[in-house]
């Protein structure tokens, strides 16, 4: 039996195989001239393969599976889209000629050629146009006289012109591109101005080592600044571990009139090292690397002046190891800090290392569960205490849930320990603490015809015990945790509706039954903690949310983050943010944004209303035509503390996938 249906299902493999390699033609009228020659005539539709032909008359010679065509055909399979007035195509040789011919590659490569040759994986042209748009937006194209191309070769084109909206931009005599992303070679070469300098120069080339490394080698000219040479090295050893190596070196020239001003003498040397890479060949292990080194404070101010690095205020190199099984988790994390708002690094807290032990919740007895989390850490400064800290807590959580009510209990006992390496005999060498929280809540939902209504009242009671922690060191916040005894009511509403509209209001305050409550790290005297009302909505295009803390016994709002989008019309909205503190912060956003055929439109004023001053002006205007965009720029930014205002102006042109930045205005002193 076994060998019968054997023979059954070899017999249907062999007669699939020879149905696919058929040809398949379809049409008003088929006639067969002879054993080698078949002329079909009227919606004529021929099959092969992955190959649909279209045609109103074609010649099919069966013996060599070729076809003839002196009317407009189309060739499509999924990779290509090939439309001609006349033309032959060998189906098994996979060879033909087509003229006056359109081609669609991957649907993203667009060719209009006089004539096409393909022969096998070379196509051959003469008279050529290739472009990212499309034919009925041929906005820009590359000519060529001749030449051919492969996938995963090289395009090798004669005579080339780059034209873009009609005008002829670029001419070179020959033309060599690589059509794999791992070829050796030339990258393309931009230049454009930034806020320093009249002219930057680079000059990119990619080296392919082998089929698991490359290494693109990058020389930066600025005129004003200097030169230098830009190295990024990236490996790959298997499918789950790879290595990247970037280094950075530049060296300035004599004039360095951004050092004016600064704290720091002027470095003649600069230079970036960076670092990543994974590998999860260890199992249950994952292990991660990131370096972020720069040479001084100021690198990424400097050199990335007119993209968001800019303003980057730290950078962070960190190795970390991270074990997963069922029963456990560790992570052992190598954190190094650079401060970029600092002249010098001394003050920046280092963790090298901190280990993480964390045993996974279990069930210790019915509706009784237990986890553990130990964190061990060496912190470092060089200007300062330096010691190492193991806060160590133990957890034990009893939920229960009856029809609409559900109970959370939660018990914590917490151990830290410290160990000093300038060891002073005033200095506690250990806490503990005891950690209480039970929360009693009901959800109650109803459904309508159109949204379901949620509403979750519940109460909370939370406990921290109070111990000295006066001659603890201070690493982080970790070593003063603050003692509570509270009452907290929390009350949410909770619209959803069918269209994905929704609106949530969640209300809560409390009560302490010591002399201060804290919000975050903040201290505030009193027993009444503030009422608190959260909103967050979507409802017909309109959105916002909204955070208010209104303070019982001042009689006033504390504070409030708000915004609110509103759609003036089909192409227009309008969003105002607004971030309130009444002991630091009262700022105020407008935003405007339009998208308009073609256009879009983005504009935004940042008021200072505290310190009475216009803080940021962002303005943005993008012609996009899908293949290509013209992009606008405009930022002005003032800094209070300086005394000094960044102000720059950008045109962007992307074409083929390549920036072009242009900037008109230098910062103002």
């Amino acid at each position: 039996m076994a060998r019968f249906l054997t023979i059954i299902i070899l017999t249907l493999f062999i007669y699939a195989v020879s149905f696919a390699d058929k040809v398949l033609i379809e049409a008003k009228q088929i006639q067969k001239i002879s054993d080698s020659l078949v002329i079909a005539k009227g919606e004529v539709v021929i099959k092969y393969k992955d190959i649909t032909i279209k045609s109103s008359q074609i010649k099919y010679y069966p013996k060599e599976k070729k076809l003839e065509y002196n009317v407009p055909t189309e060739i499509i399979s999924q990779k290509f889209y090939i439309k001609s007035n006349k033309g032959f195509y060998n189906l098994r040789k996979e060879k033909g000629e087509f003229y006056n011919v359109s081609v669609v590659l991957e649907k993203k490569y667009f060719i209009k050629a006089k004539k096409l040759t393909k022969d096998k994986e070379w196509i051959y042209f003469e008279s050529a146009k290739f472009s990212n748009c499309p034919f009925n937006q041929y906005d820009w194209f590359v000519y060529s006289t001749s030449g051919k191309v492969k996938k995963n070769d090289y395009l090798h084109a004669k005579n080339v012109i780059f034209s873009f909206c009609k005008l002829p931009v670029f001419y070179t005599p020959y033309f060599l591109y690589p059509t794999s992303s791992r070829k050796t070679g030339l990258l393309p070469i931009s230049f454009g101005q930034d806020t320093y300098n009249n002219l930057i120069l680079k000059i990119p080339f990619y080296w392919a080592i082998n089929r698991s490394s490359d290494t693109t080698i990058k020389f930066d000219y600025r005129d004003k600044q200097g030169k230098g040479l830009d190295i990024e090295y990236r490996k790959i050893f298997s499918a789950d571990t790879s290595f990247k190596l970037n280094t950075f070196y530049f060296k300035e020239n004599e004039n360095a009139s951004w050092w004016e001003g600064r704290p720091v003498g002027r470095l003649k040397q600069r230079w970036l090292l960076k670092a990543g890479g994974k590998s999860e060949s260890i199992k249950n292990t994952k292990i991660f690397l990131n370096l972020n080194l720069p040479s001084d404070s100021y690198f990424y101010e400097d050199f990335y002046n007119t993209s968001p690095l800019r303003y980057l205020s730290y950078t962070k190199s960190q190795l970390l190891t991270l074990t997963d099984t069922q029963d456990f988790s560790l992570e052992t994390n190598f954190d190094f800090i650079y401060d970029l708002t600092t002249p010098t690094n001394e003050n920046s807290l280092q963790r090298l290392p901190e280990v993480r032990f964390y045993w996974k919740e279990r069930s210790l007895f019915k509706n009784v569960y237990y986890d553990f989390l130990s964190v061990n850490t060496n912190f470092y400064r060089d200007a300062g205490v330096r010691g190492l800290r193991s806060d160590n807590t133990l957890r034990l959580t009893m939920p229960i849930t009856y029809k609409y009510i559900t109970n959370f209990f939660e018990f914590s006992p917490r151990a830290t320990l410290y160990y000093l390496n300038n060891t002073d005999k005033n200095k506690t060498p250990s806490r503990n603490l005891i950690f209480l929280r039970n929360r009693t809540g009901l959800n109650i939902f109803k459904n309508y015809d159109t949204f379901t209504h949620t509403v979750i009242p519940y109460i909370e009671f939370s406990y921290i015990s109070k111990v000295n922690q006066e001659k603890l060191p201070v690493f982080d916040k970790e070593d003063r945790v603050n003692e509570k005894k509270d009452i907290d009511f929390y009350l949410n509403n909770i619209l959803d509706f069918q269209n994905n509209d929704f609106f949530r209001w969640t209300i809560s305050t409390g009560y302490t039954f010591l002399k201060n409550y804290y919000i975050g790290d903040t201290s505030y005297k009193g027993h009444r903690k503030p009422l608190i009302n959260g909103l967050f909505f979507k409802i017909k295009g309109f959105s916002g949310e909204n955070s208010l803390y209104y303070d019982f016994s001042k009689k006033q709002i504390s504070r409030s983050i708000s915004s609110l989008s509103v759609p003036l019309s089909r192409y227009l909205s309008y969003t105002i943010s607004h971030s309130f503190d009444n002991n630091s912060t009262n700022q105020l956003l407008h935003s405007i944004s339009t998208r308009f055929k073609l256009f879009r439109i983005n504009a935004s004023i940042l008021n200072n209303i505290k310190e009475g001053y216009v803080q940021q002006k962002r303005a943005n205007i993008t012609l996009d035509r899908g293949c290509w965009y013209l992009s606008f720029n405009y930022m002005e930014d003032y800094n209070k503390t300086t005394n000094k205002t960044y102000k720059v102006l950008t045109l962007t042109l992307n074409i083929v996938h390549f920036n072009y930045n242009f900037p008109l205005i230098k910062p103002e002193q």
